[in-house]
């Protein structure tokens, strides 16, 4: 287990919420990073997605009605079966904000998030 530091300012902040909530501080603290952290995830893959959506034009012309694993302006992968990509992608890049989405004549405004893992369970 990792130890973290936290300011002053900050523990005094989390103990009167904990005491309030009846809560352990480690436990208020995890929920509000895992919290933050979901918020960051949120953003950075609608950012990613922007980015596919300015660049379909050109991945369409490069990769027609496939899935594509998309982060950076990059391709870093591709296939014709969204699940075989998305457990190599998983096992690649890890769990970086990576849109993966099939590149159609026109592009889908939207996207759903979902999890290799649970996607690998029903096998």
């Amino acid at each position: 287990m990792q130890s973290l530091t936290l300011s002053p300012e900050l523990t005094s902040i989390l103990t009167v919420e904990a005491n309030r909530t009846g809560k352990t501080l480690s436990t208020l603290a995890e929920e509000w990073l895992r919290y933050q952290y979901q918020t960051l995830r949120r953003e950075q893959l609608a950012f990613q997605t922007r980015r596919f959506w300015e660049n379909h034009t050109a991945l369409y012309a490069r990769y027609p009605n496939q899935y594509v694993a998309f982060y950076n302006d990059e391709v870093l992968d591709s296939d014709e079966d969204m699940r075989q990509l998305a457990l190599r992608v998983r096992a690649a890049h890890g769990n970086l904000p990576i849109v993966i989405a099939q590149v159609t004549v026109e592009p889908v405004i939207g996207y759903q998030m979902r999890s290799p893992r649970l996607l690998q369970d029903r096998s």
